[in-house]
């Protein structure tokens, strides 16, 4: 592999003295001391393209921004001989947004907020396969509660349940339950309820897509860019530091309340944010992971994983009452 590696830095116009493994990248170190990203790109060159496009718009509005590296040929990405298709961008000397500490966590917030409102006036045509559908995240719940339907009747049918699957079924009703309900409330809100809602979002924003760095906070890896509802991309980080902070109320609150301070969250906006975390994600997750692996092995990751969820409910539970009846609805 690390051959393969040396055979692809070939097409750029750098020469590098030492290549590092990453989570899931190659660290490049060219001869003048730079630093560059390289990754898979899953993704035309089109849409390599108008990723470009978009961070060097983000760039000249005064943003830190990842910038890509073009090949020799003049091209945004290389394709392999396996057709595996990769990308090289710079790099940024930092730490990740700490989900420990709330200061962290209210800047990484308050930045996404910022992005949205810089990506608001990026003008370039989006093609139809990166725009989500109005009815997108509807048919989304719909398919994650038809698959939660097929698990239990696959563990019904089964004479002998591990403890995952005896625990799966107790907890059933409950979770399918909070699916359903959720899913008609989301049918219930309006589609399309104005254009400013919807924009260019980052696609995976979470703690791992946010450095510290000693220019200022920078989100990084926009390869999973879309147009969506602005919400999908804090509602998609919400859930994360709620999950790692047993649902928190205080926190979750004061997340809201920093994004709203510096793009305003409208009512719209506020009730998807509350039904996108009352529709039960996290256990969704873990119940297509198991029907997804080898099921003639006890997964106990799996188990500690439902059962983390389950002695979370109640403080969730209070969570979700109080977005849905004192603030949101």
């Amino acid at each position: 592999m690390y051959n393969r590696t040396e055979i692809i830095l070939e097409a750029y116009p750098y020469e590098f003295s030492d290549i590092q493994k990453g989570r899931g990248v190659y660290i490049c170190l060219d001869q003048d001391g730079g630093r560059k990203i390289l990754k898979e790109f899953s993704g035309s060159a089109s849409k390599a393209r108008l990723l470009d496009q978009f961070l060097i718009y983000l760039k000249n509005s005064g943003s830190i921004t990842e910038q890509i590296v073009y090949t020799k040929e003049e091209q945004p990405i290389f394709t392999d001989l396996d057709e595996t298709r990769y990308y090289m961008r710079t790099w940024f000397e930092g730490r990740e947004c700490d989900t420990r500490n709330r200061e962290d966590i209210l800047c990484a917030v308050r930045r996404l907020a910022q992005f949205h409102i810089n990506a608001a006036d990026f003008k370039e045509q989006v093609p139809d396969t990166m725009c989500r559908a109005a009815d997108f995240l509807e048919n989304e719940y719909e398919r994650h509660t038809r698959e939660l339907h097929k698990v239990r009747n696959y563990i019904k049918a089964k004479k002998k349940k591990n403890e995952f699957e005896a625990r799966f079924l107790n907890e059933y009703s409950h979770y399918i339950k909070q699916a359903q309900e959720a899913s008609d409330r989301l049918h219930d809100l309006p589609k399309r309820p104005g254009e400013e809602f919807f924009g260019i979002c980052h696609g995976d924003y979470n703690q791992h897509n946010l450095l510290f760095t000693a220019s200022g906070p920078v989100i990084i890896n926009y390869e999973h860019f879309c147009k969506d509802a602005y919400v999908s991309d804090f509602a998609h980080f919400f859930r994360k530091i709620m999950e790692k902070h047993n649902w928190n109320t205080g926190l979750g609150m004061d997340m809201v309340s920093a994004y709203d301070k510096v793009r305003r969250l409208n009512r719209w906006e506020k009730q998807q944010l509350s039904v996108r975390m009352a529709y039960p994600e996290k256990f969704w997750k873990v119940a297509n992971h198991y029907f997804n692996s080898r099921k003639s092995w006890a997964n106990s990751r799996d188990s500690e994983k439902l059962a983390k969820i389950c002695a979370q409910e109640k403080e969730r539970t209070e969570f979700l009452r109080m977005m849905q009846l004192e603030v949101f609805c």
